[in-house]
């Protein structure tokens, strides 16, 4: 688990806005920049100033620790299934299965129920994965709403459909059966289902929105990119299935339990987004909000997108622009400011520790730096 350090988080507000002003210098300096999730910022910091412990030692051990990983024979076998999850390497299932286990469980999940709950949020990150890989990859809309239904009450898709794509649908079914299998094992299944529910409908609400904004950029605004990107995160399902296997958690802490997730998957987000951003640029993949906020400053502008698909810009031009922005800065200042509130800030649970939550969160961007490349 990665250690404690000092912080909190405010709480995010509809109406907050951030007005700064970069301190790199830029296509844009000086301007004011208006980011309405963002925690007001004044100042920028870089991946050093958050204190997280990272080096070769951290790296070789957390890669080493996810090549040991052992994956189910139920888990394996779904993953190595060939056409639709096959193709892609071991090493990204392994990883799953690695954060979703000791290092980002809740420390109320009963002993007795931990491997169950593990393989539970390693199945619904997988089934994620597929549902996602059919709206955004496949844009295959006929098929994304038809095995979306899955997280909607009184309806069940039809498997057998003959205009959905069949090896998605074959795919998506084992996982959704494995993971309902293990879920109504849980001790508080019946408890906390109608929620678990209407978060994954949000997350099914946030790929559309991927969907829509690729293909009408005008939807790539800061103010929609961190509603819905900040949803599709899914901490919710994660530690909401850890609820339902711990029988020791406190109702009544279950209000601010919803607070602290709140918070944190901005932080997780934002963690995704500065250690990925770059790689981005090559895959032409542009729904980070570092590269919304920089269309928003003027640093790029849609028309340099297209140019990048069609390899009439270098890449490495974009890159440059954005690095001497000071907008990457902007984002790991304001991941920093949400670490160290969150830290000072008392949500008087009984069954958890909101500073563990909050560690876990370092100890997950320590892991995205020990594992961007391989996965």
């Amino acid at each position: 688990m990665a250690n404690k350090f000092a912080g909190e988080i405010e709480r995010m507000q509809s109406d907050k806005t951030l007005t700064t002003v970069p301190e790199t210098g830029g296509q844009q300096t000086g301007e004011k920049v208006t980011v309405p999730t963002m925690s007001a910022v004044d100042d920028t910091a870089t991946v050093g100033d958050l204190d997280i412990p990272f080096d070769k030692r951290v790296r070789k051990q957390i890669l080493n620790d996810v090549e040991a990983t052992k994956l189910s024979s139920d888990i394996k076998e779904i993953v190595q299934d060939d056409g639709v999850l096959g193709d892609r390497e071991l090493f990204t299932w392994k990883w799953l299965r690695y954060i979703f286990g000791e290092p980002m469980t809740l420390e109320c999940v009963g002993d007795e129920y931990e491997q169950t709950a593990y393989e539970a949020k390693t199945l619904i990150s997988i089934y994620i994965t597929l549902i996602d890989d059919v709206g955004e990859q496949l844009d295959d809309k006929t098929t994304f709403w038809e095995l979306a239904k899955t997280a909607y009450p009184e309806v069940e898709p039809d498997w057998e459909r003959d205009d959905i794509n069949s090896n998605y649908a074959r795919s998506i079914k084992r996982v959704w059966t494995a993971l309902m299998d293990r879920l109504r094992s849980s001790p508080r299944f019946e408890e906390f289902r109608e929620t678990f529910m209407f978060n994954l409908r949000h997350n099914v609400q946030a790929m559309e929105y991927a969907q829509q904004s690729s293909n009408s950029r005008a939807l790539m605004n800061p103010e929609e990119t961190w509603h819905y990107d900040t949803q599709a995160i899914g901490l919710y399902l994660f530690w909401g299935i850890d609820l339902m296997f711990s029988p020791s958690f406190e109702r009544s802490d279950f209000r601010e339990f919803r607070r602290v997730v709140y918070n944190l998957q901005p932080m997780w987000r934002l963690g995704n987004w500065i250690i990925t951003w770059e790689r981005e640029v090559y895959e032409h993949d542009y729904s980070a909000g570092i590269f919304v906020e920089a269309i928003n400053q003027g640093v790029i502008d849609e028309t340099d997108l297209v140019r990048l698909e069609e390899g009439e810009l270098d890449p490495e031009e974009v890159i440059t622009r954005i690095k001497s922005s000071g907008i990457v800065e902007q984002f790991i200042a304001d991941w920093k400011r949400r670490r160290d509130e969150l830290y000072e800030r008392d949500f008087g649970m009984t069954s958890l520790d909101s500073d563990k939550m909050v560690a876990m969160m370092e100890w997950l961007m320590q892991s995205h730096f020990a594992t961007e490349g391989y996965r």
